[in-house]
């Protein structure tokens, strides 16, 4: 499956149809206005603005039909993208609908060459790679201008002691970590470093060191032909068989189901 589901530019009307998609839906409005509906609240796009419909979230899209209307629009399988996604606060953004309404981004005009370019892509073909970096240009840049203000003003020790270990695990995943020595290393507790990481990125320590290691053994798994032996030393795992519980465990598939293209 792809990580960048459709992708275009139109020009055509929408009716007022209720109805949800399992990939998020994005659209930037390049000329024009509309309302979504979400439940009893209803939302007024226009021109220039950038708007995010999360997974599975029930929507009722109107546009005046007497109205010029130019927009793009693009499907992310989030499920997808969080296979190869080392940022779970996009992930959360992407599938969170506990918290009712959708993402707006007011007078964004420069975000229309995110949109432009994840296009391109899609049109005239690409990898999963190419699909990643295009997605993330977009929805890093979203979600970095639409923080709740509570995160804006998160105390910052936390902010950079989250940042310090997030790169250690990403560095250091293959080896032996111990998040005990990490906190004795940043001269704070255990319970305080899980308590501060998981304020950032919405996982303790542990569980972020097991999803990046997951997520690399799928990539490698899938797109190589390497021995799940060799994948499971290259990755962490103490051997074959303790990645394959925790592939189970991450994604409902054995190492063979993921090598031979079954998707989650």
């Amino acid at each position: 499956m792809a990580i960048i589901e459709h992708s275009r530019y139109y020009e055509n009307p929408l009716f007022g149809v209720s109805h949800a998609h399992t990939s998020c839906e994005l659209m930037y409005i390049i000329k024009g206005e509309l309302d979504i509906t979400i439940k009893d609240t209803t939302y007024h796009i226009c021109q220039n603005d950038c708007v995010l419909i999360k997974s599975r979230q029930h929507h009722i899209t109107k546009v005046p039909a007497d109205k010029e209307y130019y927009r793009y629009i693009a499907m992310i399988n989030p499920w997808e993208l969080r296979k190869q996604l080392v940022r779970p606060d996009l992930f959360a953004m992407l599938t969170d609908i506990s918290r009712d309404g959708i993402i707006i981004l007011r007078a964004a005009p420069q975000i229309r060459c995110c949109f432009e370019r994840m296009t391109d892509i899609f049109e005239n073909g690409a990898n999963i790679y190419s699909e990643l970096s295009a997605a993330l240009e977009l929805l890093a840049h979203l979600h970095d201008q639409v923080k709740l203000p509570n995160e804006h003003s998160r105390d910052s020790a936390g902010k950079k002691l989250t940042d310090r270990v997030r790169g250690h695990i990403e560095e250091n995943y293959a080896d032996s970590i111990k998040i005990s020595r990490i906190a004795k290393d940043n001269f704070v507790s255990e319970g305080y470093l899980s308590h501060a990481f998981k304020a950032e990125t919405g996982m303790s320590p542990r569980e972020y060191l097991s999803h990046i290691r997951c997520t690399r053994a799928y990539d490698l798994i899938r797109h190589t032909g390497m021995k799940f032996t060799e994948i499971a030393a290259v990755t962490g795992f103490c051997c074959a068989n303790d990645m394959s519980r925790k592939l189970r465990e991450y994604y409902g598939l054995t190492p063979t189901q993921i090598r031979n293209g079954i998707n989650v």
